[in-house]
């Protein structure tokens, strides 16, 4: 981390709730849905930068995630997500920062997609409006030290048209945050500024690109933001933020920020290779309590299975018609094999699978497999909340 940031206390022990934990609002109702972990947490304080709290909240997270696996076999993928501040100002904090989501341990766009679809659906149910994502690629470290060495250069270049204080942050290795500090004064000349996206590894440009085909294909309201930057020391890859109205007339603001954060996981695990991604989100909860009661059996577990990259995406609009009816569905994010799907679906004591693939992702089916029996039907997409009713 930057020197000369101020120390903050260490984390309490957290505890892992997991899916049995009860809802206590819409987002804790969503966020067990789509195959979160609550992660219960006392708050903490922070004496660091008011601008870093989201960013030092993840740092916080992977030493828990650390602590709590045996990271010398394996890397557990784990969803989590945390309801209340992991990290408080000694100031009263209000409900800046007051939920976040997690994945860990998923290398794929997929992961960003997930988390973004999640805080979507969040801020849908608690009433927000006119939802978009902004999005950037900002690659790894070197992606980033390439750009920052660029775009110094540049400014240097038009010293003339910075004041006095921003060329002095320039010459003190501060370009980066100049650049994402949307002085208005310097709007033209970030038009012709370099921009990241430009100075992206292979590996990172190919991430973009595959994070930008699953917005596209489950229809998320983005749009490139080639200017959005975070703390170089926190986020690498991907940078994203959500911004969203409380409704009509009400001005646009910034609801949630987060990225991907794999060098900094890795880092913090020492480990050659971790992947995270996440968001801490900035929004008042409307209620105390979800939108609708359960009427579904909460003892009737069933697994999703998709095979191949058609099926996930078509899995989202699954999990959203299981949402609607309230019927809980375990999955496992982004495991290929057919094999270790089913493994899991045994392993949670699943009642039944509804399987997914690319035929019938094509042709807007579900298989539905009765894990006792092995019997299974084939239903249309379109069909099944009625099918889906009599399974609970």
């Amino acid at each position: 981390m930057a020197a000369g940031k101020k120390k903050v206390v260490e984390l309490p022990k957290l505890e892992v709730r997991g899916k049995n934990a009860k809802p206590k609002n819409n987002a804790d109702h969503a966020a067990l849905h789509y195959g979160f972990d609550l992660i219960d947490i006392k708050d903490t304080l922070h004496s660091g930068k008011n601008d870093d709290l989201a960013e030092e909240e993840k740092v916080k997270l992977m030493k828990f995630y650390s602590k709590s696996n045996d990271l010398k076999k394996d890397i557990p993928k784990k969803m989590m997500f945390y309801n209340k501040p992991i990290l408080k100002e000694k100031a009263a904090r209000g409900k800046k920062n007051n939920f976040g989501l997690d994945i860990v341990g998923v290398d794929s766009g997929l992961a960003e997609a997930f988390v973004l679809k999640t805080a979507l659906a969040i801020l849908i149910d608690e009433g927000y409006k006119d939802l978009t994502v902004r999005i950037n690629a900002i690659g790894d470290k070197d992606s980033v030290k390439r750009f920052d060495k660029e775009l110094a250069a540049f400014y240097k270049k038009n010293a003339t048209v910075l004041k006095a204080a921003d060329l002095k942050k320039v010459k003190d290795g501060g370009s980066l945050e100049l650049f994402s500090s949307n002085k208005e004064y310097l709007e033209e000349l970030h038009m012709e500024a370099p921009k990241p996206l430009f100075f992206l590894s292979e590996e990172s440009s190919t991430h973009f690109k595959e994070v930008l085909e699953y917005l596209e294909e489950i229809d998320m309201p983005y749009e490139i933001d080639d200017q959005l930057m975070g703390n170089k020391n926190y986020f690498s890859k991907t940078i994203f933020v959500i911004t969203g109205s409380e409704g009509k007339g009400k001005p646009k603001k910034e609801l949630a920020r987060g990225g991907r954060y794999d060098e900094l996981a890795s880092e913090i695990a020492r480990k050659r290779k971790i992947s995270a991604v996440g968001l801490s989100m900035d929004f008042k909860a409307k209620t105390k309590v979800p939108k609708k009661k359960s009427t579904a059996k909460r003892d009737v577990n069933i697994h999703l299975i998709k095979i191949g990259f058609n099926a996930r995406l078509k899995s989202f609009d699954i999990m959203d018609t299981m949402r609607k009816l309230d019927i809980p569905l375990n999955h496992s994010l982004d495991e290929t094999k057919i094999s270790r799907q089913i493994e899991h679906a045994v392993e949670s004591n699943s009642k039944y699978a509804l399987i997914i693939g690319h035929k019938e992702a094509t042709d807007g089916k579900v298989l539905i497999r009765d894990m006792e029996t092995f019997s299974q039907n084939e239903v249309k997409l379109n069909e099944l909340p009625k099918y889906a009713r009599k399974l609970v």
